[in-house]
């Protein structure tokens, strides 16, 4: 009886927190036509937990890729019109990946935006300092790649505000754009973004080069067959999974080029994030370098 009343009491709290009629229709049919008791007392246990992680799990996709509530401070993807999307970095930077990127980057004619944790950029100023040097935005990733909603306030202030200080000191530029790792914010870092005059950023499509077992015709595939207009296409540069070093991101440059000639050959212009989101006046022309 408990683990029934559990897992209908979760997917009321995912019908609460979502919305819409397909959000209703699923939940009625869940709790009315489908009763868990109907399977006898293993497969209620199992099914229980296999629904529940199911849930949990697309109740964590929803939150990163569409959130709950009003969410005017969130930047998730641009405007469809005008046949652009933004290419993001997340993790570095590092001395066996960035610079390899930078370079692709560069014989492509694209500007991007690189998310960077500040203890990286400790370690590799220069390539921080290469990054802007070469035209490209820089976004803040906190200092050591934190679960946002589990650090203390304390931390959290720091983890911010440390990273945009060693983003300054190493690169000349206050970073505009501040990006929670995995993509789990709360209220507090909503508050502090305004506060410093950041926007938070998120992302519409990932290349999910982030996986031990992504190839280079794999993250293609994935975003060339997904893209659409106005996303903000998420890709990496450093890290694992868990987000420390180690992480092979040799499948995210081999398959770099092929994205960018993929896109264009779909009418899609790779463009940097704030002409993205703001509009075409603030176009950076890349032709003449």
């Amino acid at each position: 009886m408990f683990i029934d009343l559990f897992f209908r009491g979760l997917i009321i709290l995912i019908f609460i927190a979502g919305s819409g009629v397909i959000g209703y229709a699923v939940t009625r049919l869940l709790i009315y036509l489908i009763p868990i008791s109907y399977f006898g007392d293993l497969l209620q246990w199992t099914g229980s937990v296999i629904l529940t992680a199911l849930l949990l799990m697309g109740s964590a996709y929803f939150y990163v890729y569409r959130g709950f509530g009003a969410q005017a401070d969130l930047t998730r993807r641009g405007p469809s019109a005008g046949g652009k999307v933004a290419l993001t970095f997340d993790d570095g930077p590092s001395s066996g990946y960035t610079p390899a990127i930078l370079k692709i980057l560069a014989e492509k004619k694209v500007y991007a935006t690189f998310f960077m944790v500040g203890s990286r950029v400790e370690q590799y100023p220069n390539i921080a300092a290469q990054i802007v040097e070469e035209g490209h935005a820089t976004g803040n990733h906190t200092y050591s790649h934190i679960t946002v909603p589990n650090a203390p306030p304390s931390m959290l202030v720091s983890q911010i505000m440390r990273t945009n200080f060693l983003l300054l000191q190493h690169t000349g530029t206050y970073p505009r754009y501040l990006r929670p790792p995995r993509g789990l914010y709360d209220a507090r870092m909503r508050r502090i973004a305004r506060l410093l005059g950041q926007e938070i950023i998120l992302w519409s499509l990932s290349s999910q080069d982030w996986h031990r077992r992504a190839t280079a015709s794999g993250i293609v595939r994935r975003i060339l067959n997904q893209v659409t207009a106005g996303d903000i296409i998420l890709f990496h540069d450093s890290g694992s999974l868990l987000g420390g070093e180690g992480g092979d991101r040799s499948p995210t440059i081999e398959a770099l080029g092929p994205i960018i000639d993929g896109l264009r050959a779909q009418g899609l212009e790779p463009v940097s994030l704030e002409e993205l989101i703001v509009g075409s006046a603030n176009a950076v022309d890349r032709s003449a370098g």
